[in-house]
């Protein structure tokens, strides 16, 4: 890289409002689990926050693989779009006007459970469901896990006046699949919500391993967006964060349950990042023509 990035806030972007709503779970209680997560959907719309984003299998707790009756007590967990959980957080997101990226074990046909996350519009209308396209052996039903992987990636397009945002979704794993953010960015993303389920290491004291938060500081910067990873205090260890399109660190959260709302400048993204191909990453120099022999 020969350029420094823009500074984010030299100038006034447009903004959006995040709001990190790191849930505390408990494995199973779904009911439980559902409440605390509409008191942090309350919390973050109370301090302004336009978009809110819950960990992964916010629901059940994303609990773990190995607990006894796994396969059963997780498809009858499973919630259908129209159920009575996700119903309850379509119609949050409607009477806060809060769009919403949430994290839950989806019942699909027949008895197949992805991992998914829905995209709640603050009208209270389901816009998308992604579906984790990558998912670990002791997650995927073609190893030995339950959940079916999912095939498409989504983003969205969040109109805020005459502000235009767009949104893309991952889950955990994905980001450690180059391809994950990859997509996203092909698909315009400028921002990336993650909701996780696993402990997380401090930005602010990384050794010389390269874990998964610095992973995700490469995967913003080498794609020149802003990933939001949201994590489940108390199941896991918290330490939810958001990082910018220069891998800049922007929050971290401690291990309690926490809601944080996080101004981001987004309007940089496609103004500065986006609009130079040739720029600081390059992504206008990619020869997918040449990829696709070895891959």
């Amino acid at each position: 890289m020969t350029m420094k990035t823009p500074n984010l806030y030299a100038e006034p972007w447009p903004s959006l409002k995040l709001g990190l709503c790191q849930v505390y779970t408990e494995p199973w209680a779904t009911d439980d689990n559902l409440k605390r997560t509409l008191e942090s959907l309350e919390t973050a719309a109370g301090e302004g926050a336009e978009l809110a984003i819950t960990p992964e299998c916010v629901l059940h707790g994303y609990a773990d693989t190995a607990s006894p009756d796994y396969a059963p007590r997780l498809l009858a967990a499973a919630e259908r779009l129209d159920g009575p959980r996700i119903q309850a957080l379509c119609r949050a997101a409607r009477d806060l006007s809060l769009d919403l990226v949430v994290g839950f074990a989806e019942r699909g046909a027949g008895d197949q459970v992805h991992n998914s996350a829905a995209f709640i519009g603050r009208t209270g209308a389901i816009l998308s469901v992604y579906r984790k396209v990558h998912c670990r052996p002791f997650e995927s039903i073609h190893h030995q896990g339950r959940f079916v992987p999912g095939e498409t990636f989504t983003v969205e397009t969040l109109i805020r006046g005459e502000r235009v945002f767009r949104v893309g979704t991952m889950i955990c794993f994905d980001r450690e699949v180059p391809e994950s953010v990859r997509c996203l960015r092909g698909l315009g993303a400028e921002l990336i919500a993650c909701p996780l389920a696993t402990n997380t290491s401090r930005l602010d004291a990384l050794g010389e391993q390269a874990d998964n938060e610095m992973l995700t500081r490469v995967r913003a910067a080498e794609n020149e967006v802003f990933i939001a990873v949201i994590n489940h205090a108390g199941r896991y260890n918290g330490g939810s964060f958001v990082v910018g399109p220069g891998g800049q660190t922007l929050c971290q959260l401690g291990a309690e349950s926490e809601v944080r709302v996080i101004d981001l400048p987004l309007g940089i993204v496609p103004a500065r990042f986006h609009a130079d191909p040739w720029g600081w990453m390059g992504w206008g120099y990619r020869r997918p023509e040449i990829y696709a022999k070895y891959i």
